[in-house]
């Protein structure tokens, strides 16, 4: 897939995810307005800016589109349709978290080599080496 086409579709997967994000919120608003309106005598109704804070919300709208747009050009030569690389955009925080844990890791075992295991023998160790058991002849 082309990489400006993948980056558009990875941001409207990242629109989307907030868009869902959005509308949990706002849905949660109007359980609250209706629970309150519910009781006898009536309680005051929550402000909308109990459940959304246009300021931070939108930074953060604006990050999972730019994440979503940073997927798509990583994976496009991976995706071959539209819906994947929407898919991609949805999942974009944790795929780009997966991905840098793993390049992360790899360098530092470059870096410093493998991790011995608790469980393996070293050879310089004196109960490492034990003889092999003869084998009976048949």
């Amino acid at each position: 897939m082309d990489w400006l086409l993948a980056m558009a579709y990875g941001a409207i997967g990242g629109a989307v995810v907030e868009a869902v994000v959005s509308s949990d919120r706002v849905l949660a608003w109007n359980a609250a307005r209706h629970q309150a309106l519910g009781h006898q005598p009536a309680t005051p109704v929550p402000a909308l800016t109990s459940y959304v804070d246009p300021l931070s919300d939108v930074a953060a709208g604006l990050t999972r589109i730019l994440l979503g747009a940073v997927a798509g050009l990583l994976f496009h030569s991976q995706v071959t349709g539209a819906y994947a690389a929407i898919a991609v955009g949805c999942s974009a925080p944790t795929v780009l978290r997966q991905l840098g844990s793993a390049r992360l890791g790899a360098a530092l075992e470059l870096e410093t080599g493998p991790e011995p295991h608790a469980t393996e023998l070293h050879a310089t160790e004196p109960h490492a080496i034990e003889p092999a058991a003869p084998q009976e002849q048949a």
